[in-house]
């Protein structure tokens, strides 16, 4: 894979620095005391540095969503189950559950929003289904859980 995106494949400590400088992973900084060493905050994305087929693309940014996503959802249902006693329905806003489960607004919004693709509930405003991606966040809601 190395050699096909035209890097040449590390044999040694120092090959393999090189290529994290080139890349982004790494960085040095030479100091009164000697070199320095250290990592960007961020690293690049593989598919950033790589050629890589679109089905692992796919599976890589699945694998990173649900990183993103999956301790914003378990905080959103613990408090379902916990704080709330696991109910069928509440009638609620992104404000009160932002504010009760001590996250921001956008977070606690794709939480839900994952938790409504899951298939394990459903957010309505009156007798119409609403998209939980695009509510308000002082916006009341009903959240039905399944």
């Amino acid at each position: 894979m190395l050699t096909t995106a035209g890097f040449p494949v590390p044999t040694t400590v120092r090959d393999l620095s090189e290529l994290y400088l080139t890349w982004g992973l790494a960085r040095r900084e030479e100091t009164p005391d000697g070199t320095r060493w250290s990592m960007p905050t961020a690293l690049p994305l593989p598919d950033d540095l790589l050629p890589l087929d679109p089905e692992l693309t796919e599976r890589l940014d699945g694998i990173r969503w649900t990183t993103r996503t999956s301790p914003l959802l378990d905080t959103l249902i613990n408090h379902l189950a916990g704080d709330l006693g696991e109910p069928t329905e509440t009638l609620t806003s992104l404000d009160r559950l932002a504010a009760a489960t001590g996250q921001d607004v956008d977070d606690v919004r794709l939480a839900l929003a994952e938790l409504v693709k899951s298939g394990d509930a459903r957010v309505q405003r009156g007798e119409e289904p609403a998209d939980a991606e695009r509510l308000e966040a002082h916006h009341r809601f009903r959240l039905v859980t399944d």
